[in-house]
């Protein structure tokens, strides 16, 4: 079962964008920046950002993609793409929606299934508009609507037709609702002629996808030749040698794009996620297999008596080994179909905890199930031949005796013993530095208050009126707008500090920002609304790392000094992943920012939720407002590592109880062997307790051992996993201990089962023929 659910997930994270028929010769365009004469080119392990010293970016413009189709004859077309938010209405419904504006050939290159209209002629018009089968159900609450219309932008100014519907792309990392005409984007009109305003992602379609190395080197050249200059200020700014190309282009496969965050672009995944699925998979399979082995050969004793008879009754080696391989394929038939059925009845809940939404065709269905049963036929094969081989070759008179000790060696089902151990102990080890991680992220100071503040989009227009309607309500304690904090759309400058290049990001606030997200003023003072923002325009708050930077520099300081209202102190409005980089913030009037955040009386949650869905049905009829809590938002900036902390957690829990299986099975092997050597020790005047210690002792040395071996493998990928995070806990020798503790309990409670039975056995028994 849990190698079937491992093979769906890889294989459904292989299919995105395999769809597109010309996607072999498709590619995005991406551009890196060098930033330092040693960059590391590579993210960590698990770190989904590109490496350090280097920024990649797929934001390009208008003139220089023109400049690349002309130039070279080895691209057959250049797709351009951008994407922006909209405001779109039908009727009495009103949406804020992700819009693509794509040239009019689009869909003739990206293979969708369009349910409704020609791919060939969806955006011949400018007017015209491609939506998925979903947000056809949203606006008209039907598919077949082709021919409806819908409008956007303020007073409806744009009217649009929509002249096809495609079926909602499930393996696509290009993700949309609605397709427009790139001429209907304010970008393509006002910048058509800007060398410096990149804005637009592209794609190209080659003739011939052996050439990608060859124009991406032909895109760098033609850069370097069109920007000669910004390159040379750029090296001489950041102090870069003559052999630092500074801007390189890159071409990436869109079958590829899924699985390289390192792009950003669209729905992504780390490879890494399938190869950690893949390796839980296969470890915890090689577990239920070496456990199946064991346990078969510990079986196969107790049937010695019973071959003995059919030895004596004729039967040749031969038959029994036949015998014992179609049990053993029988029992893995069985097992394969009972796992496959598993598999169909726990896919929704795989699907909850790995984030996907898998569906399996029957052809589907059908080859995993061949693919297993196959599966099968070799691990039957290996089930079967060693009991086979034993039992076919034995002496008849041993099994007649009743004699079913055989000697198997310590030094295997030692090993085997060690290797669970060590996989038990690393999937606890790591299960417990993930918890403790995310405990530190949930109690962590981010330094702003984000208690009982809920976040409210899709106001524009609307923000001042909301806040008005809410300034009086008693539920409510404040209420401020924002535009580019907590949300993708903060925008960020760059400025050079002592010849090092720093990002400054930047958002837009009103007077009650800092008031609702109680952030501490170190110096200055906070946007006063008696002076208006008028007086306020060219003046700015900064935090503390930007004041550090600036300080730093005394001749830049000196020149901002003049700028700077006042510094706040740092917060963590990023992941914990990031650190905090410098930030400054602009005073706006309400009516100019998107985002309202809202601060709720304590203890009135609930009666705060509906004043605010109560105004927004007053102000804003038309639309459907978000409302969300802050803090969810901020917790979802880490489903993914969420996530994979379930998925280990499952790993741990799915291993330990294999392995002890699978010990139980090898203890057996071991009492096996020493039946008769307890019998002599009893006749010799051991006690209980005596022959209890030392069958357990064997087992305690073993978990030792498993901790001294797993101890540094555990730590490695610990350190790995939270160097993807800016902040985050120690390892410390308490996760290792209590890792090692509930192995043992576990452990112990296993083998005393076996070590019981054989310290209150009656030696005459293991003796009799002695």
């Amino acid at each position: 079962m849990i190698g079937l659910l491992v093979f769906v997930f890889v294989k459904d994270e292989l299919s995105y964008d395999g769809f597109h028929t010309k996607g072999d010769n498709l590619f995005l365009l991406y551009r890196t920046d060098y930033k330092t004469d040693d960059p590391k080119l590579e993210p960590g392990w698990f770190d989904a950002t590109p490496g350090k010293g280097v920024e990649k970016s797929i934001s390009h413009n208008l003139p220089f993609l023109e400049l690349v189709k002309e130039s070279i004859p080895e691209i057959d077309k250049v797709i351009r793409v951008e994407g922006n938010f909209i405001s779109i209405k039908r009727n009495e419904k009103q949406l804020s929606e992700y819009v693509n504006y794509v040239d009019s050939d689009f869909f003739e290159h990206f293979s969708f299934n369009f349910l409704y209209g020609e791919p060939s002629t969806a955006l011949k018009e400018i007017k015209s508009a491609v939506i998925t089968d979903d947000m056809a159900m949203t606006l008209f609450g039907r598919v077949d609507v082709v021919g409806e219309t819908f409008s956007s932008g303020a007073e409806e100014a744009n009217i649009y037709l929509i002249s096809g519907v495609i079926e909602k792309p499930v393996n696509s990392s290009l993700e949309f609702n609605i397709v427009l005409n790139l001429a209907n984007s304010y970008y393509y009109n006002e910048h058509s002629d800007d060398w410096h305003y990149n804005a637009i992602s592209c794609f190209l379609l080659l003739n011939n996808s052996e050439d990608a190395s060859i124009v991406s080197q032909k895109i760098s050249e033609i850069y370097s030749e069109r920007f000669a200059d910004d390159i040379s200020s750029q090296r001489e700014m950041l102090k870069l040698s003559a052999s630092n190309p500074v801007v390189q282009y890159g071409l990436k496969n869109i079958q590829g794009l899924y699985l390289d965050p390192s792009i950003s672009y669209g729905k992504s995944s780390s490879p890494l996620y399938s190869i950690i699925l893949i390796g839980i998979g296969l470890l915890i399979l090689l577990i239920a297999c070496i456990n199946y082995l064991s346990i078969n050969v510990a079986s196969s004793g107790s049937r010695q008596l019973e071959v003995s008879v059919r030895k004596v009754m004729g039967a040749s080696g031969t038959h029994l080994r036949v015998q014992f391989y179609l049990e053993a394929l029988i029992i893995s038939a069985f097992s394969v179909l009972g796992g496959f059925t598993l598999m169909q009845l726990l896919l929704p809940k795989f699907n909850a905890l790995a984030g996907k939404s898998i569906e399996l065709s029957l052809i589907e269905n059908i080859q995993i199930l061949s693919i297993s049963l196959l599966f099968a036929l070799v691990l039957a094969f290996l089930a079967g031949i060693y009991p086979a081989q034993i039992l076919s070759r034995f002496k008849v008179v041993n099994g007649l005796k009743g004699n079913t000790t055989y000697k198997i060696k310590p030094l295997l089902i030692r090993s085997m013993v060690v290797f669970q151990f060590v996989l038990c102990l690393f999937f606890i080890s790591m299960g417990l530095v993930m918890t403790r991680q995310f405990n530190y992220i949930n109690n962590k100071d981010l330094g702003f208050d984000k208690e009982q503040i809920v976040y409210v989009r899709g106001l524009w227009g609307k923000t001042q009126l909301m806040k008005q309607e809410l300034a009086s309500n008693t539920e409510i304690e404040s209420v401020t707008g924002v535009n580019g904090i907590f949300t993708p759309s903060t925008s960020r400058g760059g400025i050079v500090v002592n010849n090092i290049q720093y990002w400054v990001q930047s958002a837009r606030v009103d007077f009650d920002f800092f008031k609702t997200f109680s952030i501490p003023l170190l110096e200055g003072e906070y946007f006063s609304e008696e002076m208006g923002v008028e007086a306020l325009e060219n003046r700015t708050i900064i935090n503390k790392t930007l004041f550090d930077l600036y300080k730093f520099d005394t001749a830049m300081y000196n020149l901002v000094q003049k700028d700077i209202q006042g510094v706040v102190n740092d917060f963590h409005f990023e992941s914990l992943q990031k650190s905090i980089g410098p930030f400054r913030f602009n005073v706006a009037n309400s009516n100019n920012l998107s985002d309202l955040f809202v601060k709720i009386s304590a203890g009135k949650t609930e009666a705060g939720i509906a004043a605010i869905k109560a105004a927004a049905e007053k102000i804003v009829p038309e639309k459907e407002i978000e409302v969300r809590f802050l803090e969810d938002y901020l917790n979802s900036r880490y489903k993914d590592n969420q996530k994979w902390k379930e998925i280990i957690n499952v790993a741990s829990v799915l291993g330990v109880i294999i392995a002890c299986i699978g010990l139980f099975g090898l203890t057996g092997i071991n009492m096996a062997n020493r039946t008769k050597e307890i019998g002599i020790r009893k006749v010799l005047g051991a006690g209980f307790s005596d022959v209890l210690i030392l069958l357990n002792r064997q087992t305690i040395w073993l978990i030792l051992l498993s901790t001294a071996v797993s101890l540094p493998i555990s730590y490695y990928f610990m350190q790995q996993w939270l160097s993807g995070f800016a902040y985050s806990t120690s390892i410390t020798a308490d996760i290792f201990l209590l890792s090692t503790c509930i192995c043992f309990l576990v452990v112990v409670i296993t083998v005393s089962f076996h070590s019981v039975k054989s310290t209150l056995s009656n030696p005459i028994d293991s003796l009799r023929y002695e």
